[in-house]
């Protein structure tokens, strides 16, 4: 294929096959965004996300075509390339281990949800939302998954909608949001400046992306053009999805700062019925994400169903959620995410290493994903 042709097909399906992955329930929430985004006003926000679709464009890009070249048998081993066989290990570890309690913060989101919209005692939401999963997982109800999964670009859609419906009532809400995030209103947030924030929201997304994007690479006949302009397309679309929601919320910040799922606020302040509608869609987007992060962490356990490391891991992992997922919604954004990022740096660094000091070349990887060379 000729690498100064774009492919618009091709373009399209990269960019959009990782909206599909990062386009979630933290997402619609709007707490993901705050403390990321809003937190730091007007022009720190939109700092922050160029910062992140910079990120997005190279990494998705790279990936993408690294897995293509590679073609892996196991697309984990993809640490491997970039970080060597012993970091490489523990990386391939680190991401299970991580949806282990990603997880555990969509039990959190959906008592949140029942919480703080409905006034119904978080527990009941916590209870249902386990129980649900757990019966996916075990029951291997993937169809419904995939049926329910529809709701994601739904999900994005009606997010915008929100936002962009605040941002009219309530221009005024922007233009005074900065003197108020000055005053008297505190975003949570562990980070110091929209700078660090920025890089830290790309590098939290690419830890648990790493193996899809490889199999996408792996699965699509491209070209390193194409690549580049589907990460380009892929973050670019979802970036303006997040300033959007961001400026939703920069309208209202005074009555969402505090709250546990910001978006909901905002579209009931639209109008009830918008509200409740949302509360559902928000939801179904809890549940499409928790069951592939249960079944992620039991397929590396044991990649058949049937089997009892499979079962009993999903039914540990369903038994602590009840424990740790007590912690509020933000909490556990401000706890697990940040965690992530940090991991994520640290394969930024391995692949500027590999890719741009070393060079190493896809030959490094034998017919069986195994590195027969060192970095």
């Amino acid at each position: 294929m000729n690498d100064e042709k774009v492919n618009v097909k091709q373009v399209i399906g990269i960019g959009g096959a990782f909206m599909g992955f990062v386009i979630g329930s933290s997402f619609a929430s709007g707490q993901e965004c705050m403390q990321y985004f809003t937190g730091f006003g007007v022009l720190g926000s939109i700092g922050a996300g160029i910062i992140a679709l910079i990120l997005y464009a190279w990494f998705v890009s790279v990936i993408v075509e690294d897995g293509r070249h590679l073609n892996l048998h196991n697309s984990g081993k993809m640490f491997n390339f970039y970080l060597g066989k012993y970091l490489g290990f523990a990386m391939e570890w680190f991401t299970p281990i991580m949806l282990f309690f990603v997880y555990g913060m969509m039990i959190s989101g959906s008592g949140s949800t029942f919480e703080e919209y409905y006034g119904i005692n978080g527990n009941i939401g916590r209870v249902i939302m386990i129980v649900a999963s757990l019966a996916t997982v075990l029951l291997g109800l993937k169809k419904l998954v995939k049926i329910v999964g529809y709701i994601s670009p739904v999900l994005l859609v009606v997010t915008m909608i929100i936002g962009v419906v605040s941002i009219v009532n309530n221009p005024s809400g922007i233009a005074t949001a900065d003197e108020a995030l000055e005053t008297t209103v505190t975003v949570n947030s562990n980070f110091s400046n929209w700078a660090l924030s920025g890089l830290m929201y790309g590098a939290y997304t690419v830890t648990g992306v790493v193996p899809y994007l490889a199999d996408i690479g792996k699965s699509t006949s491209t070209s390193k053009k194409n690549s580049l302009w589907g990460g380009i397309f892929g973050g670019g679309a979802f970036l303006v999805a997040v300033m959007i929601l961001n400026f939703g919320l920069l309208a209202n910040i005074t009555e969402v700062a505090d709250l546990e799922i910001p978006s909901l606020y905002v579209a009931a302040s639209i109008s009830p019925v918008f509200g409740d509608i949302y509360s559902v869609l928000l939801l179904l987007g809890i549940y499409t994400t928790a069951v592939p992060m249960m079944y992620t962490v039991c397929n590396k356990i044991s990649s058949d169903s049937k089997s009892k490391a499979y079962k009993i891991t999903a039914i540990v992992t369903a038994v602590a959620s009840i424990f740790y997922g007590q912690l509020s919604f933000s909490t556990m954004i401000s706890i697990i995410y940040p965690i992530s990022g940090y991991a994520g740096i640290v394969i930024f660094a391995g692949m500027i290493y590999t890719k741009y000091i070393k060079k190493r070349k896809y030959e490094d990887f034998d017919e069986n994903d195994v590195l027969i060379k060192k970095i």
